[in-house]
């Protein structure tokens, strides 16, 4: 299998200009309702029960834009309706965890004092998976044949980095945007947003000024005009807060507090101390405190005892910090990083030196901890230098004549490994593995690649997902990215997604996909809107207008159907048995006992209408620890009433994970690897799914989906 190759980065923004009207627009009516002839028109193609959202196609270089709301079916309250959906947006959109659809992943850290507010920006302002569907020639060519051996012997995929503006160059310390658009007033507010997570506010706030600035980009008609006319909260996401904040950058070009925060925030000891699990706020503390502001003097001052000066250090602190400072071994997170915001964080670190990612990411372990580059240059030095004055570090904690190891602003620490040509193979290898994996290896030699290391050693060559344990045997043909047909779950306008029915499914058909199931929520959520009975006949019709315009690609009518505390599904039988694919979910109700929960996933593959079970644990990594579940049980009843097990691609879930996908291949039950996407860039969620599969030595025969359209409907048919 061929490796996706990253994309060239769009080139920098022109430097703000003054805004030319043509013509003086009179705002006399909400924005939304500007593209009200194109709403009709798209409603009546596709006999559309009701108005459904919009989504503006991004311009290069620009974030994901926002759905723009044009009404929905059911609404008796339009106004309540259309903050609720706002709320879940804003969550979904800005949990910062990969990526998900959900997860996103741009990072930028500056050195010193000297935050650079466009480049904050774009660091903590776009988290979103890589954008597989620009370049989704990428994938379509892989779908021709059968991989090769040669696909075991790559990682399954390189990571693309969001599509933002990295380029620092034009960015001043005050912008003037009274007169500008709205690109520079959305800029302002993600910079607002950005130092305000450097500066621990509630994560709320950072969420809403997010949530702004991107309407702000997304809105058609030129938002100072509407500030200075007062009616900035006709936006949705804009409230009095933020409408003020607005106000002061329309008139004076700049928010008084955002550029206090780039004055006083302080990158390394924010980065110190949150390596160190105290937190940026009080690294802060004690930096002010001391006088002190680089990672030397903290040590400094840690080994004089002078932390007990600061307020609220007293002396277990003080020694937790003192052992923290002195531990030997590699310098690990306080908390792991997800998978999209790994990859996107070591691929900005890998390609200005053409590095290779390595470490945990590489294996695709679920959290990151390790994260490592490895370079390939006969003379290290320059390349450690540069490596010192990258934007991203702020702190170097560790340098000797071949490697260096650097923490970000987030207090992640990274380290780029520089091989000579001859060993380059060799310490990729060592980089990539985990301990216990390279330690059974030991000690390698020399090698200008892997295959050279592997063949050397005299064992077969072993894919990074394989190497988190000691293993020496043959690894089995792991399923590829290419072999995957389709996906069997992503979500649509009608209930949480930011998409159509017939965009997510050209979307889908872009990247090579024969079928992609739509399987929205139903009403026992909560959260978001749900489908009732009505709704999914009424869905069905609009997927069917979609076929015929994609055809023969196909859109599958499914579901994503609650399974109650009860018990019982949250659609009656004679609505599932109508539909081509139905996803059971256990998603209220998470802390019933083992038996309960068990039960519940039992139950539902018990149903002769149910396809499959979705992500089986209920697990959010780092938020939500698994359910009491027994898998065991849950997958003999899948195997006895031949029901698939699915791999959810969300970063912050990967569930199954890849112990029990283990479990899985060796009971003999099907696993489906499907993305859960709520948006079209949630659909880059399948490179985690198949990792995830790889990790649990899955084959191609083992994943559901990579088999053919009539084969998975004939599932169906066998009910």
């Amino acid at each position: 299998m061929e490796t996706l190759e990253r994309r060239p980065s769009p080139g920098a923004q022109a430097p703000f200009e003054p805004l030319e009207v043509a013509q003086r627009i009179d705002v006399v009516r909400e924005v939304r309702d500007l593209d009200e002839p194109r709403r009709r028109q798209r409603e009546k193609s596709l006999r559309a029960a009701g108005p459904v959202y919009r989504l503006e196609k991004p311009r290069c270089g620009e974030a994901e834009r926002v759905g723009r709301p044009v009404g929905r079916r059911r609404d008796r309250n339009p106004v309540r309706r259309d903050r609720a959906e706002q709320r879940q947006q804003v969550t979904r959109c800005d949990r910062r965890e990969i990526g998900v659809d959900d997860e996103h992943g741009g990072l930028l850290h500056v050195r010193q004092s000297r935050l650079d507010s466009g480049a904050l920006a774009a660091a903590f302002g776009d988290d979103r998976p890589p954008d597989f569907l620009r370049r989704s020639q990428d994938v379509c060519e892989h779908r021709a044949g059968q991989p090769g051996a040669h696909s075991l012997r790559k990682p399954l995929l390189r990571a693309v980095p969001p599509e933002r503006n990295h380029d620092r160059r034009h960015v001043q310390d005050t912008i003037g945007v009274s007169a500008s658009g709205n690109a520079a007033l959305a800029d302002r507010l993600e910079a607002f947003a950005a130092l305000l997570e450097l500066a621990d506010a509630q994560s709320h706030s950072v969420r809403a000024y997010r949530r702004a600035a991107e309407v702000i980009r997304s809105t058609p008609a030129p938002v100072a005009e509407l500030v200075r006319a007062g009616r900035a909260q006709e936006l949705r996401g804009i409230g009095p807060g933020i409408e003020r904040r607005l106000r002061e950058l329309v008139e004076t070009g700049d928010i008084q507090e955002l550029a206090e925060l780039e004055r006083e925030l302080a990158p390394e000891l924010i980065a110190l101390g949150r390596l160190l699990g105290i937190g940026a706020k009080r690294g802060v503390e004690i930096g002010r405190a001391l006088g002190i502001s680089t990672l030397d003097e903290f040590r400094v001052a840690a080994e004089e005892g002078r932390l007990q000066e600061v307020p609220g250090i007293g002396p277990q602190t003080e020694q937790k910090l003192v052992d923290a400072l002195r531990a030997s071994g590699r310098p690990k997170p306080a908390r792991g990083l997800l998978l999209n915001r790994a990859w996107v964080l070591s691929q900005a670190i890998a390609d200005p030196f053409g590095a290779e990612v390595a470490g945990d990411p590489r294996r695709f372990k679920d959290s990151s901890e390790r994260l490592a580059v490895v370079a390939c240059a006969d003379g290290p030095k320059p390349l450690l230098d540069e490596f010192e004055r990258l934007p991203q570090i702020v702190a170097v904690l560790e340098r000797s004549d071949d490697r260096a190891t650097g923490v970000t602003v987030e207090g992640v620490p990274i380290e780029l490994v520089v091989a000579p040509r001859k060993r380059f193979g060799t310490e990729l290898l060592r980089a990539t593995g985990s301990e216990p994996y390279v330690r059974a290896l030991e000690p390698l030699p020399d090698g200008g690649d892997e295959d050279a290391v592997y063949a050397a050693l005299g064992i077969p060559f072993c894919p990074p997902e394989l190497r988190e344990h000691p293993f020496r045997g043959e690894p089995p043909p792991l399923v590829t990215l290419a072999e995957i047909r389709g996906d069997l779950h992503c979500h649509t306008t009608w209930s949480d997604g930011r998409e159509s029915v017939y965009e997510m499914g050209l979307a889908a058909r872009d990247l090579g996909y024969e079928y992609l199931a739509i399987c929205d929520h139903t009403p026992a959520v909560g959260a978001v809107p749900g489908l009732t009975p009505d709704d999914v006949r009424r869905q069905a019709e609009e997927i069917a207008a979609a076929n015929e315009r994609l055809a023969p690609f196909r859109v599958l009518a499914g579901i994503e159907c609650d399974i109650r505390p009860d018990g019982e599904l949250d659609l009656p039988d004679n609505v599932l048995a109508e539909l081509d694919w139905v996803q059971a979910s256990v998603h209220g109700g998470q802390r019933q006992s083992r038996e309960q929960l068990t039960s519940r996933s039992v139950g539902a593959l018990e149903n002769p209408y149910v396809s499959a079970l979705s992500h089986p644990t209920g697990r959010y990594i780092g938020r939500r620890p698994p359910n009491a579940v027994d898998i065991e049980a849950v997958l003999e009843t899948a195997k006895r009433y031949g029901k698939a097990i699915e791999i959810n691609g969300l970063p912050d879930r990967i569930d199954l994970r890849d112990v029990h996908v283990r479990l899985a291949v060796e009971a003999g039950v099907p696993v489906v690897c499907s993305t859960d996407a709520h948006s079209i860039r949630g659909l880059g969620n399948m490179r985690n799914a198949v990792a995830t599969a790889r990790r649990g030595w899955a084959t191609a025969a083992d994943v559901l989906n990579t088999r053919p359209l009539a084969e998975i409907l004939s599932l169906r048919a066998d009910d």
